[in-house]
């Protein structure tokens, strides 16, 4: 049983790859029309109530907002905010939904969003003096959140196929890095000045809702792999 197999069994991961797809269109969006930003973006106190989910797709940065200091463009920082993101996004997403399954896949995506907005709201209203606004926007709540159940799967796969087997693929090197520097970034409250306490606060608690559910969803992930153990005849 290869890392692999799981990314070229059917079906197709529509849930991942809309998200991704939303990502970088709204992203686009606010990048050719920068006044666009405000009506994506988490803009506390909030306006309009599609804020409330079209803010995980928007990771357009203008330069004004960057700090002079950082010596970072607005292209570049939007990039590489988009990228990181998208880099949980697919490889992670797309290997969660395939395991889990559309609709499971759909409820942690939704209970992540929950707990991310309802983290974001919460703490604006509290620590956002009154006549000052608090702007988020960004998917990284959400994608955070695939990582622990990635991880998961993967210990489930090294387990029922063999620990030695799944660190002899090429997928697992190329995944661990992306999963490493997931932790430290969701643990991290300054990385090259890009992120806060505020960001490593979101980004901890979609890393707990992944370990929330790939608890709940262990039964589920096992026998996946059960189930392609008995179609294929495997026994490694």
């Amino acid at each position: 049983m290869k890392i692999r197999d799981i990314y070229l069994r059917k079906p197709f991961p529509a849930v991942s790859v809309i998200i991704a797809m939303l990502c970088i269109g709204i992203t686009l969006i606010s990048f050719l029309i920068p006044s666009l930003l405000r009506s994506f973006a988490f803009v506390y106190p909030l306006r309009n109530p599609w804020q409330l989910i079209t803010y995980m797709f928007e990771h357009y940065t203008p330069q004004e907002q960057i700090p002079p200091e950082l010596g970072y463009s607005s292209t570049r920082l939007s990039i590489g905010h988009l990228g990181f993101n998208l880099l949980l996004v697919l490889p992670f997403g797309i290997m969660v939904e395939k395991v889990l399954g559309a609709k499971r896949f759909l409820i942690l995506s939704v209970a992540a969003w929950l707990a991310d907005v309802t983290t974001i709201y919460i703490v604006c209203s509290v620590l956002i003096p009154e006549g000052k606004e608090c702007v988020v926007k960004g998917a990284s709540g959400l994608a955070f959140a695939f990582v622990p159940v990635g991880l998961y799967i993967f210990f489930v796969l090294g387990k029922r196929f063999g620990f030695g087997s799944l660190f002899k693929q090429v997928s697992f090197y190329l995944l661990m890095p992306i999963a490493i520097t997931t932790l430290v970034f969701a643990c991290s409250p300054s990385i090259a000045g890009t992120t806060d306490v505020w960001s490593m606060l979101l980004h901890l608690i979609g890393i707990t809702c992944g370990v929330v559910f790939a608890v709940i969803f262990r039964k589920t992930i096992k026998s996946y792999f059960d189930a392609m153990a008995g179609r294929s005849g495997l026994v490694e």
